[in-house]
C-alpha cells in the first residue's frame, strides 16, 4: 500500500503535477521551489521584520492571483495578532496596487492616517475591488479568535472532512481529497500568541500545535506556514560586534520544535 502510494506520487510528478505555485519572488522561489503540497514552512525574524507582509504576499495573495477560481488553492489563517477585517484589508491593499497602481496603506484605506481622508476616486476603486474580495472570502478562511492546539486541530479537521474522506487501511489512517491537486495553506500568525491549554506551558502548546501540523501535513497534504518571533538576544550589540547576523535555531522564541519540523 505504501509502495503504491509512493509510485502514485512519482507518476504525478512525471506529469508535472508536483510543481509548486509561484510565490512572486524568483530568488526565494529558486531555493524553496515555490509553494508546494505537504510542505512545512517556518518564517521567523525580529519584531516588525515584515513577516506577516511577506507571508500575505507570497503565500496568500500571489497564489490567489493564479488560482482564485480554479479550485486548486485554499488558505486557513489563524490570525492571532490582528482581526480578520484588517487582514482582508491588507490583501485588498495589495490588490489595489497590483490592479490599479494605487499605493495605499491600511491606515489610509481606513482613513486613520492623520489629516487624510480616502478620496472619492480611490473609494470608487475600492468598491469595485470588493467583487474580488468576495471571491477571496470563499477561498481564504480567517480565524481571529483565541486559539490553542486542540482548537486548531479540530478546525482544520472539519475543513478537511468537507473536502475529502478519511478511511483506515491495514490499521493506517488514509485521507483521500476530493481534489488531489489542491494546495491548502494553514498559516499561524504567530505561534507565541497561542493560548496555552490547562496543564500546558507556552512551549508545550506550541510544540503540540507543531506536532498536529506535521501529522496533518503527512496524512492530508496540508502546507503549514508558521510565523514566529526571535529572542531579543538575536540582535544584541555583542552579536553585532562579532558580526553574527544570521539567525539560528537558538534564536527562535519559546521553542525550536517548529524549526525541527521544518527541516
Amino acid at each position: 500500500m505504501i509502495a503504491e502510494s509512493l509510485l502514485s506520487k512519482i507518476d504525478k510528478g512525471r506529469q508535472g503535477k508536483n510543481q509548486g505555485f509561484s510565490i512572486g519572488l524568483n530568488k526565494l522561489e529558486s531555493v524553496i521551489d515555490g509553494l508546494n503540497q505537504s510542505t512545512y514552512y517556518l518564517l521567523f525574524s525580529q519584531t516588525s521584520g515584515g513577516k506577516t507582509t511577506l507571508a500575505l504576499f507570497s503565500f496568500i495573495y500571489y497564489p490567489l492571483k493564479q488560482h482564485l477560481e480554479d479550485g486548486n488553492y485554499r488558505a486557513s489563517i489563524f490570525s492571532l495578532e490582528m482581526s480578520a477585517d484588517i487582514l482582508y484589508g491588507k490583501l485588498l491593499v495589495l490588490y489595489l496596487w497590483d490592479t490599479y497602481g494605487i499605493d495605499l496603506s491600511i491606515k489610509e484605506l481606513l482613513s486613520r492616517k492623520k489629516d487624510y481622508i480616502l478620496s472619492d476616486d480611490i473609494y470608487a476603486k475600492v468598491q469595485e475591488s470588493f467583487k474580488w474580495l468576495e471571491k477571496v472570502e470563499k477561498v481564504v478562511k480567517i480565524y481571529d479568535n483565541a486559539c490553542n492546539a486542540n482548537y486548531l486541530y479540530k478546525t482544520i479537521m472539519t475543513e478537511l472532512n468537507e473536502r475529502g474522506q478519511f478511511s483506515e487501511v491495514n490499521g493506517r489512517k488514509i485521507y483521500t481529497p476530493d481534489n488531489p491537486n489542491l494546495i491548502h495553506v494553514v498559516m499561524i500568525d504567530h505561534m507565541s500568541l497561542l493560548r496555552p491549554s490547562e496543564g500546558r506551558t507556552q512551549k508545550g502548546e506550541i510544540d503540540q500545535t507543531s506536532s498536529y501540523l506535521v501529522t496533518l501535513r503527512n496524512m492530508c497534504g496540508i502546507s503549514p506556514l508558521v510565523i514566529m518571533q526571535v529572542n531579543r538576544e538575536s540582535s544584541s550589540m555583542d552579536r553585532r560586534k562579532a558580526n553574527l547576523n544570521n539567525l539560528t535555531l537558538n534564536d527562535v522564541k519559546d521553542t525550536g520544535n517548529p524549526y525541527l519540523s521544518w527541516v
